[in-house]
């Protein structure tokens, strides 16, 4: 049973009871989860986007985007909630396409967290589609069990090349001595949309930034790392596996500034 905040659910664009969600993960879920803040939904139409591009590389039918704001928007105005996080579900069921969208628990970093970084630890798998955002339940319960034995923040995937590509949800950052960004390439990774603006904010402030996926031994000559996502927003990682990293960074501590602003501007 999906981990639903709170009891208010939209299924096919009416107010609906948590027991009445009854997905068939088998026969193919894609989400999206959009953070809320202060009422706002951050990046919406980038995440419709990609939910769209998810069902289209999936051969899967996903409805359009004034549907799909519909069912968030009513969400909105039946929750008193604005902030959090809310996935946004298409799932089939005899037969045919049905759309979800609820809250879900979240965990946000601390200031602690964004201070003094956050500890990660390698995780062996690769994902057979990289570029679709389709639910895994077995993925998930594995690696959520994983990160809570381990007691770290992410887990860092690694595949059968010894490449790190991306976290378990969120994209992966290296910086060298050079002050140049190293980042896996867009087709071997789930293109993130906090990923699509650090880009694009490093782009701004002039940084290099070269797309290679990095070996852990490649990793151990940076200098800093960090990870973007929807809930760590740009967060520093202090440790991957024995490697440790400079949280102080002076290219992390600009980049982080900026993508604040940009969320406060939006």
């Amino acid at each position: 049973m999906e981990n639903i905040r709170g009891n208010t659910l939209i299924l096919d664009g009416v107010p609906a009871a948590v027991s009445d969600y009854v997905p068939d993960a088998a026969a193919g879920m894609y989400y999206e989860v959009i953070r809320l803040i202060d009422g706002k939904l951050l990046f919406a139409d980038d995440h419709l986007e990609r939910l769209g591009s998810s069902c289209r590389q999936a051969a899967a039918v996903c409805p359009d985007h004034q549907t799909l704001l519909e069912h968030l928007h009513l969400l909105l105005q039946h929750a008193s909630i604005r902030n959090g996080n809310i996935k946004l579900v298409l799932f089939k069921r005899l037969e045919k396409i049905h759309i979800a969208c609820f809250f879900i628990p979240h965990f946000y970093p601390s200031d602690q967290d964004y201070l003094s970084g956050v500890r990660t630890r390698t995780y062996a798998f690769e994902r057979p589609d990289p570029t679709i955002k389709r639910w895994n339940e077995d993925f998930r319960h594995n690696v959520n069990q994983f990160i809570s034995e381990e007691n770290i923040y992410e887990a860092i995937l690694q595949n059968g090349q010894g490449q790190l590509n991306e976290g378990s949800r969120s994209n992966l950052f290296f910086i060298d001595a050079k002050s140049r960004i190293f980042t896996a390439p867009g087709d071997m990774i789930l293109p993130g949309i906090t990923r699509k603006y650090v880009l694009q904010i490093c782009r701004e402030l002039q940084y290099e930034v070269i797309e290679q996926a990095l070996s852990l031994e490649s990793a151990a000559n940076m200098e800093s790392c960090f990870i973007s996502g929807t809930s760590p927003k740009v967060l520093p990682v202090s440790q991957l596996d024995d490697l440790k990293f400079d949280t102080g960074s002076t290219v992390i501590r600009t980049i982080m500034a900026a993508y604040d602003r940009l969320i406060s501007a939006y």
